[in-house]
């Protein structure tokens, strides 16, 4: 186990969720592995970039999350399945109060995140899951296409990059069927902040977003009479929520400023 910061990051140099025998040199001699090192930097960065350059409340300081959880924890494991695909990564949304005596380490209530320990170093799933984390710390919203949508974003921003974007939906059946996408609603959201927020690569617009989409998550769960803190999962992942992440979106187009005089795509936009 390493702890840096606010992460912990549990390994085992033996058994099925071994790290590859060329992960374990530990060139300085300082007990433990190099690579352990460097991820454990890769996630303090990540972290103090989302922090810092996006201007975003870390899950842990979170109104879900303080005096709740008092580490990230990062499980490095064998993902693979029987049929040999591996996962690369899963970020969780509860506290867990797992056993880690056997580690050396206190036993407390953590976030976690479980990650191949088979990853490229050029993977971005580092990446990727820790910001599902801070997706978590502003709203109890999992859809996918929000979710995941966004999070392809925090892929690309750490090397100052956009991805493309691609059509806005122009009807409510072209609305529908962005409510089903997953990892490729991508595209949608790079073209929204493509159009609104290039300059800062979209930095201001995910900070508005995620604080608008912890203000209606309430309305939400007022409406829905939702009463349960966290929320049951159905309820994260129900379809329900789709008109409420909508009004989040035209919510926060509208407070970056850019409306239906900047662009006659975005004016059909706001009209769905």
């Amino acid at each position: 186990m390493a702890i840096t910061d606010r992460f912990r990051i549990f390994y085992t140099l033996s058994g099925k969720d071994a790290l590859p025998s060329e992960r374990q040199t530990d060139a300085d001699n300082s007990g433990t592995p190099d690579y352990i090192e460097q991820l454990a930097q890769r996630f303090v960065k990540v972290d103090k970039f989302y922090r810092t350059k996006v201007g975003l409340i870390s899950p842990l300081d979170s109104d879900r999350y303080k005096g709740r959880a008092h580490y990230i924890d990062i499980n490095l494991l064998n993902l693979s399945d029987d049929k040999g695909k591996t996962r690369n990564g899963i970020a969780y949304d509860g506290t867990p109060k797992l056993d880690r005596v056997v580690a050396g380490a206190e036993s407390l209530n953590v976030l976690l995140i479980d990650l191949s320990n088979s990853l490229s170093w050029e993977n971005k799933t580092v990446e990727h899951e820790l910001f599902h984390l801070f997706q978590n710390g502003y709203t109890y919203f999992k859809n996918p296409w929000y979710t995941e949508g966004t999070a392809r974003w925090s892929e690309l921003i750490m090397n100052g990059r956009l991805g493309s974007g691609g059509g806005l939906p122009h009807s409510e059946d072209q609305k529908q069927e962005l409510f089903h996408k997953t990892y490729d609603a991508n595209t949608f959201w790079n073209e929204l902040i493509l159009r609104s927020d290039k300059a800062a690569l979209g930095k201001n617009f995910i900070k508005k977003l995620l604080e608008k989409l912890g203000e209606i998550d309430g309305v939400a769960a007022r409406d829905r009479g939702i009463e349960s803190a966290p929320w049951p999962e159905s309820e994260q992942r129900s379809e329900d929520n789709d008109p409420y992440i909508w009004r989040a979106v035209l919510e926060t187009m509208r407070e970056i400023g850019y409306t239906e005089s900047n662009d006659k795509d975005v004016s059909k936009l706001l009209k769905l």
